[in-house]
């Protein structure tokens, strides 16, 4: 990507919402949105993180353990960590690895905007 950041970190009173920019999660932005996720949970820990993956049609099997990882690092410091807007096939993908056990997922962020 040549902006510098990969996702757009949205605070609000109830939650932190990291929509990624990129319609692919994979080996070029991977880095730096668990970077600017895990920073923006840092800022306010209290909160719980929303990771808006609306823009995100394909996910490859690196970028699922980069999730993971994530995932691993929220629940050590006790903050939730939250997939949100998943489009169909990233959807399939998480179910058929079983991923859907691990993660909290939400089809759209408005429980936590309200």
């Amino acid at each position: 990507m040549s902006d510098p950041t990969a996702s757009i970190i949205e605070q609000y009173p109830s939650v932190i919402v990291a929509r990624v920019r990129a319609d692919r999660l994979d080996e070029t932005n991977l880095t730096a949105v668990r970077s600017e996720v895990s920073a923006a949970g840092l800022q306010s820990p209290h909160l719980p993180v929303a990771l808006d993956m609306g823009n995100i049609a394909f996910i490859p099997s690196l970028s699922l353990g980069g999730l993971v990882q994530l995932a691993q690092v929220f629940k050590a410091r006790g903050q939730r960590l939250v997939l949100a807007n998943l489009q169909l096939p990233v959807r399939q993908t998480i179910t058929i690895t079983r991923l859907d056990r691990l993660f909290e997922i939400h089809d759209d962020l408005s429980a936590f905007l309200e």
